[in-house]
């Protein structure tokens, strides 16, 4: 699979079919974009910005490159190298299924758009009209003796009607100076990665999560995405704390799991989740988020001093923590989830991700150990900063309180437990959950976290792997039982910088360095084995997995430092 993207706009070509999907506004616009190039036979194919596929046709050469922006391009160029006058036929094939890029899991739809000329026409469930304009070039082609010739198509999408949040639009910014002059193969590679994700949302700078399925508005990608830059890109966390205020819950829908101060997980524009018939516009389904909110607030006002926007988002954050407070009142002093869409609400959300030690889900309702952590770091913030309305001594001491509780209940002896379960017992499975707590200084254990994480069962010697190989549900090529996630080791990797451990910090680094030019590139996630194996469903690029490689490279000197406000709440 490679891809093409232009902000929201996204080309996939099969290397084995050569079938090509085009994707915008979170629409399948085009299907199975297929050349049919008569005798042609595949030399090279290569991705990037654009994609390049090279034939051979007889003695001729044929070109086909495929690029996004403002709709699909695909140019077929044809060059004749001989001395005599060449033809060949050449046909494009397609269907447009104006498809709603998550209608595959929900159920589908069967639409038949209406021709007006060379447009197509399709007035969704959502009331917004879309429209695709096509273009095409091709056919039987005489190419003269060392001459060229070209076909193409193109097709370029619409919608009319507005949304709640303006639909991405590219930045057009540049990120070389993200780059450390020690690393700039890693850090090149990353930086380019975010430059394909990077958008304006209603002005806003933005991260999309990834591609090609997660080019969305996403809450917790896009908070650690900016956390990792913050030291060095601090525009970006203002963006998002921009971005995700407009989207704060305001009322209670138990279908989109909307809660008054919860920061949303994911918003969409594709036309079923715009309807209503998927919950996606936005779906609330994370406990993370929220506190990742409070804290990213707090350590942008750390860094930047800008208490001008901070203060713009008083109400919000004080809405926020009350959300945590609540959720800690209601969850007898931890945040918890039940069964929801989502069978998990934490980064770790896909089906069965949070085993216990038979292997399977775990009972909710469930306390993750990250997610108290996160709590901890949002409640110490937004009382030492004044953050919000509320009483700071009061949100000290509450903080306080969660450290000492936390440091009781989730210790099994030997390691931070993955959760607290609904029968409230603490699971007892070794994962790289644990080692977020570092970052957050609520951890009483550092040592003996430090040292279980480089245990050979969780540590791969390219990353921590999310689950130890001696767990019941462990499985290196899953997607969270046992593989290796860049995003995930960043923050481990900042969490051993910040307790101190700077020689764990600087090993785990390098270890991801090793990986990543072993892979070639910085993917969403690769296979928990003691040797680099991509994953093949693995998003690339993916924004908080190339923040994350930049962090990391920071913490191995090759640029500025990594920098944490000083803890200051005791237990």
């Amino acid at each position: 699979m490679l891809t093409a993207s232009y902000s929201h706009e996204i080309a996939i070509l099969n290397e084995i079919s050569g079938e090509a999907d085009y994707i915008a506004y979170d629409t399948i616009f085009l299907r199975g974009v297929g050349v049919s190039i008569e005798g042609a036979k595949l030399l090279d194919v290569s991705g990037g910005e654009g994609i390049t596929a090279v034939y051979r046709a007889g003695k001729c050469y044929v070109i086909r490159r495929i690029t996004t922006g403002n709709g699909y391009h695909e140019g077929v160029l044809v060059f004749n190298p001989t001395h005599s006058p060449v033809e060949l036929d050449v046909a494009f094939s397609y269907s447009t299924p104006f498809e709603d890029i998550l209608e595959a899991d929900w159920g589908r739809v069967e639409r038949h758009p209406l021709q007006e000329g060379n447009t197509l026409v399709w007035k969704g469930a959502d009331g917004r009209v879309r429209r695709l304009k096509i273009e095409e070039k091709s056919g039987k082609i005489a190419v003269a003796p060392r001459s060229t010739e070209t076909c193409f198509l193109r097709a370029t999408p619409s919608v009319e009607g507005g949304y709640p949040i303006a639909p991405p639009l590219p930045a057009g910014i540049k990120l070389d100076f993200l780059v450390p002059r020690a690393e700039p193969y890693i850090g090149g590679m990353a930086a380019r990665d975010l430059e394909r994700l990077l958008v304006r949302v209603d002005g806003n700078l933005f991260p999309l999560a990834g591609i090609p399925y997660f080019a969305a508005i996403f809450g917790r990608d896009s908070l650690w995405t900016s956390l990792f830059l913050l030291d060095v890109f601090p525009e970006l966390a203002r963006g998002v704390l921009l971005t995700l205020t407009r989207l704060q819950g305001r009322k209670w829908d138990e279908r989109s799991e909307e809660e008054p101060g919860k920061i949303p997980h994911e918003y969409r524009f594709g036309e079923l989740c715009q309807a209503g018939r998927i919950p996606f516009s936005p779906y609330y389904g994370s406990v993370d988020s929220t506190p990742l909110y409070v804290a990213l607030a707090g350590e942008y006002l750390t860094r930047t001093g800008d208490r001008g926007t901070v203060r713009t988002l008083r109400e919000s954050l004080t809405s926020a923590v009350g959300w945590i407070l609540r959720r800690l009142g209601e969850g007898e002093g931890y945040i918890r989830y039940g069964r929801g869409l989502l069978e998990n609400q934490g980064w770790k959300d896909w089906k069965g991700s949070i085993p216990d030690e038979s292997g399977e889900q775990a009972v909710h309702p469930i306390a993750l150990v990250e997610v108290q952590a996160y709590a901890y770091w949002a409640l110490r913030l937004a009382g030492e900063l004044e953050l919000t309305d509320l009483d700071g001594e009061m949100l000290l001491k509450t903080a306080r309180e969660l450290r000492e509780r936390f440091n009781r209940d989730f210790w099994t002896g030997e390691y931070y437990a993955l959760a607290i379960d609904g029968r409230g017992r603490a699971i007892g499975v070794a994962s790289s959950n644990m080692g977020h707590v570092l970052i957050t200084g609520i951890a009483d254990r550092i040592d003996e976290t430090a040292e279980r994480l480089f245990r050979p069962n969780l540590f791969s010697g390219l990353g921590v792997r999310t689950l130890g190989t001696e767990e019941r549900a462990y499985n290196p090529m899953s997607y969270h039982n046992g593989s290796v996630w860049p995003h995930d080791n960043a923050i481990i990797c900042l969490g051993l910088l910040r307790a101190g451990k700077v020689g764990e910090a600087k090993a785990l680094a390098r270890a991801q360095v090793k990986a990543f030019r072993a892979l070639g590139k910085i993917p969403e996630l690769f296979a928990g084995f003691s040797e680099p194996v991509p994953v093949p469903y693995a998003n690339c690029p993916q924004a908080w997995s190339a923040a994350g490689a930049l962090a990391m490279l920071r913490v191995l000197g090759g640029g500025r430092k990594v920098k944490f406000r000083e803890q200051r709440v005791r237990a």
